[in-house]
């Protein structure tokens, strides 16, 4: 994979996927849902999510704390344990070839030091989701840009599409840099 060749950059794993990933390897019987496998790994993966919250909910309660030695705290504390655990836990099954639940369990031990990742620096998050979310209407307007008939139009696509993305991640910025006065000020640049 080309990222993986990227100098000065450390690559993430995301908890959000590989908990996908035994959420889509759930049984279909819904009675066979609570002692299954893939049940399990779902809770292994919500135990790692609610040690984010929990510290979210610390460090919110107490504004004067110090929020990246508080969230490496709590990483240390609670969800390095979790993480030793699903891991351990991982080992200890061993799902037939080719299922859903194979899958996951291979997905998550293939990115194992990419998950371990967000214990290193605080300023990880534990999942990618905020970044997905904001790349998400480019990958919907994808098929729009198959019709930019020139490459100054794609060109134009793509500087409204990057103000549009950075204003919309910046709704606090003080004025005039607000969604509007991009969008406004967007044709004079393109």
């Amino acid at each position: 994979m080309r990222y993986n060749k990227l100098t000065n950059v450390s690559r993430c794993g995301c908890f959000a996927h590989v908990r996908r990933k035994f959420v889509e390897a759930l049984p279909t019987d819904k009675e066979l849902v609570p002692t299954s496998k893939a049940a399990e790994g779902v809770a292994w993966c919500n135990r790692l999510f609610h040690a984010e919250d929990e510290c979210d909910g610390f460090l919110q309660k107490h504004p004067e704390a110090d929020i990246r030695e508080t969230r490496q705290k709590y990483r240390q504390e609670k969800s390095k344990p979790a993480l030793d655990g699903f891991f351990a836990w991982l080992d200890t099954i061993s799902p037939v070839g080719g299922t859903k639940l194979a899958k996951a369990v291979q997905y998550a031990k293939n990115e194992k030091q990419y998950l371990y990742r967000f214990l290193e620096d605080p300023d990880i998050p534990i999942h990618n989701n905020r970044a997905e979310n904001a790349i998400r209407p480019f990958v919907v307007g994808r098929k729009n840009w198959l019709f930019s008939d020139t490459v100054k139009g794609a060109e134009a696509s793509a500087v409204f599409y990057s103000l549009a993305a950075t204003a919309a991640a910046n709704p606090d910025a003080p004025p005039p840099i607000t969604a509007i006065s991009y969008i406004s000020f967007t044709p004079e640049m393109v």
